[in-house]
């Protein structure tokens, strides 16, 4: 076989195995969105974290145009909601630091332009939030976090096993060769 067809073979063979490994983790990583807590987009309306302490940050989505602001006896002051980049209204705000009950659970209410009221809970805790902020592995709390991780752990892991493969076949061939360019 002419080393032109070997070198097309083998990067052939090495770019194959990279987008195998890569098209087998693609479907979780995009499965990811749909089970993060607090955050299902067939919700009207969503808190996240949906549990946490005093003074935890907490955000709103709604699904419809509010008449306005979100409610709730838990919130230092009501949560003004502003039309996001995914046409849902999304507002932050934090919970009170004292004056709420430990275990119980507060309904956060946003009233829809079109009449219909949207409902939700916040339990108040002693600790820290449940659910974290989507910013990477770091704000990732809660019980799936496993899975985001092991999404973001079979990505890399593919994408190092496709590196190691094309390093192997490139090195195999600088060896029968005797190339070393």
């Amino acid at each position: 076989m002419k080393p032109r067809i070997r070198i097309a073979t083998r990067l052939t063979a090495a770019t194959a195995t990279s987008v195998l490994a890569l098209g087998l983790a693609a479907p979780a990583a995009l499965a990811q969105d749909a089970a993060r807590p607090g955050w299902d987009s067939s919700s009207p309306l969503t808190i996240s974290p949906s549990s946490g302490g005093a003074g935890t940050s907490v955000t709103v989505k709604a699904a419809c145009q509010p008449s306005g602001p979100a409610t709730s006896q838990a919130f230092q002051q009501n949560i003004t909601l502003r039309k996001s980049h995914d046409k849902r209204w999304v507002g932050t705000g934090r919970i009170k630091r004292s004056g709420l009950q430990v275990g119980r659970s507060y309904q956060v209410t946003v009233r829809c332009s079109d009449g219909v009221t949207l409902s939700t809970t916040f339990t108040f805790t002693a600790g820290t939030p449940s659910g974290g902020a989507s910013a990477g592995f770091g704000g990732q709390g809660g019980a799936s976090s496993g899975s985001t991780q092991a999404t973001a752990l079979a990505i890399g892991g593919g994408m190092a096993v496709a590196g190691a493969v094309g390093y192997v076949f490139l090195a195999r061939r600088r060896r029968s060769t005797g190339n070393h360019f």
